[in-house]
């Protein structure tokens, strides 16, 4: 019997070994493959790595490795929105994931997606960055805002919803964030909402945060909780309120001349790729989400879940950044704004009739 296995054995490893010989003879060779570099600026704890895993591993073998992609975790290529952005337009990256505030950089405008309690549930949220007519319409706006430099490849998001997060007062209502200190991206739109509710809003590089929150620079922070458990800001945060005031979008992009340097086929199985990072990255978030409040609760923080009537007030805040930003960017923002709200009456008109049916 023994003996038999060990036949078995061999005659697997051979067949193993020929079906690799007989592979490396049909697959184009390292120097003929188009290689796509691909950055993303987190760590691997977020869920940008694993989506860029699975486009890697779905280019390589539905392209039967003519395309290859190389991963690049954090500032190797570039270090910033803008210095990506460039380096793409350079040639040197050629995948790029940027959240709406980082997106500005090319396109301005899209800093409407971060106006305050614009989206209402996870469900409609992913709906509306599915949304096929939106996806369009930002492609076009960006392709243009880019002289044809950049293509959007996919809407998804990273970290979903941001909420106020503080060191030693519970936000209960806007007026609890009053002489508070705040850390904020660089976003007029985010710190217009936290000067509204009479905070101080203090940008600061994402790798500073955890020193300006143990060194009493900054009182709070607005992040998801996925992006406190990853830094491990739950060791100097004591507090965090559930008002979701944004839901962190993100897209992807790729280099345009290189996306058109691809064969037709190879473009739809990049394509294609994109659309299976945006899945992985939207489903990836509700289990992460699972430990990050672990981690949260064994720190001993507190979670504060705002009745209907504080929401009313948290929303209240929302009109004049709305108004805002209408003034700001003109006819580019409002024809933006118009896109956007469709999407979101589109997302919620489809959840709301889902329901009706499943409860009636």
């Amino acid at each position: 019997m023994m003996e038999t296995t060990k036949a078995l054995t061999g005659t697997r490893a051979a067949l193993m070994a020929g079906a690799v010989a007989m592979a490396g003879a049909f697959a184009p060779s390292a120097l003929d493959a188009t290689e796509l570099n691909l950055v993303f600026l987190a760590n691997e704890e977020d869920q940008e790595y694993d989506a860029a895993q699975v486009f890697k591993n779905f280019v390589e073998a539905r392209t039967g490795g003519e395309v290859t992609v190389n991963i690049f975790v954090g500032a190797q290529l570039c270090g910033s929105a803008n210095e990506c952005f460039e380096s793409m337009r350079a040639g040197v990256v050629d995948l790029y994931t940027a959240t709406a505030g980082g997106a500005s950089a090319i396109y301005p405008p899209i800093q409407g997606m971060d106006i305050p309690y614009a989206l209402t549930s996870d469900r409609v949220a992913e709906l509306t960055l599915k949304d096929q007519e939106f996806t369009n319409f930002i492609r076009d706006q960006i392709l243009e805002s880019s002289n044809n430099d950049i293509l959007l490849l996919a809407m998804t998001q990273t970290g979903g919803w941001r909420n106020f997060a503080s060191k030693d007062r519970q936000i209960r209502t806007p007026e609890d964030v009053e002489g508070l200190r705040f850390r904020t991206i660089e976003s007029e739109i985010q710190q217009r909402l936290v000067r509204s509710m009479g905070g101080s809003p203090t940008p600061i590089p994402w790798l500073e945060v955890y020193t300006a929150l143990q060194t009493g620079v900054v009182d709070g922070t607005k992040n998801s909780i996925s992006d406190i458990a990853n830094m491990n800001f739950q060791e100097q945060l004591g507090h965090i309120t559930l008002d979701g005031h944004a839901y962190m979008a993100s897209m992807w992009f790729i280099g345009n001349n290189k996306f058109r340097s691809l064969t037709p086929e190879q473009q739809q199985v990049v394509l294609d790729g994109g659309a299976l990072m945006s899945t992985i990255q939207f489903g990836m978030q509700p289990r992460k989400e699972l430990d990050a409040y672990a981690k949260w609760l064994e720190a001993g923080g507190e979670i504060y879940a705002p009745t209907e009537e504080e929401m009313e007030q948290f929303r209240a805040h929302a009109g004049p950044i709305r108004e805002w930003y209408l003034e700001s960017f003109g006819d580019a923002g409002a024809e933006f704004l118009e896109a956007f709200e469709a999407a979101v009456a589109r997302a919620e008109a489809q959840v709301d009739s889902d329901r009706a049916s499943a409860m009636q």
